[in-house]
């Protein structure tokens, strides 16, 4: 039977200093066990890490030197907007330390098959990129190891007496984390019930070790709302995540962050207190978040856009015109740009009859983007999905084994033939990996948006971090580009001023604003400017009054 005890308690009996510990991603993160992780282990561990995402708080464990190596999708840091984090620029030499890089679906699929007992598994991404295992193999799939931890941590909403977990909303990677797990989960929850909540999903006490309450333990992070246990949840606390993020520039500001927050809260209540009790009242409350800021402004007719509004604009154009031509009856949204441009769309779709199904990679189904807060994976939108899934089901069912769906996303570089580069700088320097890019470009029909720039529109990706068959254009506020009967991307829309050598015009801003070794379509069309009707509805999505007012849902 699982043991009720402290987060150290925890660490302390059931972690050794040589495990792997895997982080399990749902929508919250097991975050105050990974302080004491990294607080109790700091200078005699050597971890094997595993998860989706290496980020938030888990870059307390670099800090910390527990880490001896890692297996993971993405490093780096995801509010505002993913970005590289500087403590991992040198990771593809092995500093901090050796990260073997893959896909958010094939980790997953890693972890079922060492929760099913698997020795091996096939995965249907990889192929055509740098990710490759084995790319002298050919175009078969490409099998991988089970993955098997020693130690999965995890944060669930409660526990029963008998050691039971219950978590609410999309799952994420589920319970494959923790049905994996060699010895067993260690948890922590918000509260202990008598009774088992009917909603939500469950891990069962036959592989839990044992487990601490620990309220807001997935603090900076968030956790969704589950009324029928008296949670009502709290959101990501963005202020914290920048600070966090921008702490680890230097090594003085790490230290002392790191001692700020990890060192010097010695539990749980001491670290709430440091937090300030203002603070978590304004988490529960729903405190409005805010997107990102617009880069440069453009006036005409008396009114003002940014560059960045203009291709959103543009790029919600694009994806309605997909819809209309191609059929497509979901829309996977990739985050930053790319989600708000699949807002805008969605809503231009619905107020024509047409309805689309809007998915994020942990789960979100059918989705309706609360107003005013522009994090993809805020409890805000969550709680307004009609259905709640997990990465297997979204990234494996429905896009790497479906049809109908287009993903839009956005990308770091993107060269003429569609691949794209989420890896590495030019210099080799580590941005922030594939996540679950490489799983949806291998599968389906993606558009890509994204500013422009030489350093962004390269003549060749230094790192093919996504093969780019399946990349049917992009979107940048030079206008749109499109596959030309010879296979690249050319633009077809010009956003720049009516002129009458509009191509010789283009021409010249592809010279100078791609390293593209390309000239416009045959047949440039003028992009119109975005009317004030679009861009009053893309700002509504960006700074309104959210509604607390849950859609209907059911589990899954």
């Amino acid at each position: 039977m699982a043991e009720f005890c402290t987060p150290d308690e925890l660490v302390a009996r059931w972690i050794e200093p040589e495990d792997h510990v895997h982080l399990a991603s749902t929508m919250s993160r097991p975050n105050a066990l990974i302080r004491v992780l990294a607080r109790t282990l700091a200078g005699r561990a050597s971890l094997t890490v595993s998860a989706n995402a290496i980020h938030a708080m888990g870059h307390c464990l670099t800090m910390a030197g527990v880490v001896g190596r890692a297996r993971t999708a993405f490093v780096g840091d995801t509010i505002p907007s993913p970005r590289p984090n500087a403590m991992y620029n040198r990771l593809p030499w092995g500093d901090p330390y050796p990260v073997e890089e893959t896909s958010l679906l094939s980790l997953n699929l890693q972890l079922l098959a060492g929760a099913c007992g698997l020795t091996e598994i096939a995965v249907p991404a990889l192929v055509g990129s740098d990710l490759d295992p084995d790319p002298e193999v050919g175009p078969a799939p490409r099998t991988l190891p089970a993955l098997r931890p020693d130690v999965t941590l995890v944060h669930a909403h409660c526990a029963d007496r008998a050691g039971n977990l219950y978590l609410c909303g999309p799952s994420g990677e589920g319970i494959w984390g923790s049905l994996a797990a060699r010895r067993g989960v260690l948890a922590t929850v918000e509260i202990i019930v008598d009774q088992a909540p009917r909603g939500g999903w469950s891990i069962p006490a036959q592989r839990v070790l044992g487990i601490a309450v620990c309220p807001m333990g997935a603090h900076p992070q968030g956790l969704p709302a589950f009324p029928e246990v008296g949670l009502a949840g709290y959101l990501d606390d963005s202020e914290f995540l920048v600070d966090l993020a921008d702490a680890c520039g230097t090594e003085e500001t790490r230290q002392a962050w790191y001692h700020r927050w990890v060192e010097r809260p010695q539990d749980q209540e001491a670290y709430l207190v440091a937090l300030g009790e203002e603070r978590a009242r304004e988490l529960l409350l729903n405190e409005d978040g805010t997107g990102e800021a617009g880069d440069g402004q453009v006036t005409a007719k008396g009114f003002s856009y940014s560059l960045r509004e203009l291709t959103v604009v543009v790029a919600a154009r694009e994806i309605v015109e997909l819809v209309r031509s191609r059929g497509y009856r979901s829309i996977l949204t990739g985050i930053g740009t790319a989600q708000l441009a699949c807002w805008l769309a969605a809503e231009q779709l619905r107020a024509e009859g047409v309805e689309i199904t809007l998915l994020t990679e942990l789960g979100m189904v059918d989705y309706r983007p609360a107003e005013g807060d522009g994090f993809l994976f805020s409890q805000h939108h969550v709680e307004r999905s009609r259905v709640w899934a997990g990465t297997l089901e979204v990234l494996g069912g429905l896009v790497s084994g479906g049809k109908g769906v287009l993903a839009v996303l956005s990308a770091a570089e993107i060269d003429p033939q569609g691949r794209l580069n989420a890896s590495r700088r030019a210099t080799g320097e580590f941005l922030v990996g594939s996540g679950g890019a490489n799983d949806i470009v291998t599968s389906t029909d993606t558009l890509v948006v994204a500013r422009g720039g030489r350093e962004r529109l390269v003549a060749e990706v230094g790192f093919v971090t996504c093969p780019g068959e399946r990349v049917t254009g992009l979107v940048t506020e030079l206008g749109r580009f499109r596959r030309s009967p010879e296979g690249d991307l050319r633009l077809a829309s010009w956003c720049g001023a009516q002129v009458p050598t509009r191509e010789a015009a283009a021409s010249e801003a592809l010279r100078r604003t791609t390293a593209w070794p390309t000239r416009p379509g045959p047949d440039l069309e003028q992009e119109a400017q975005p009317s004030r009707a679009e861009l009053e509805a893309l700002r509504a999505l960006q700074a309104g009054t959210r509604s607390r007012t849950s859609e209907p849902r059911s589990g899954s």
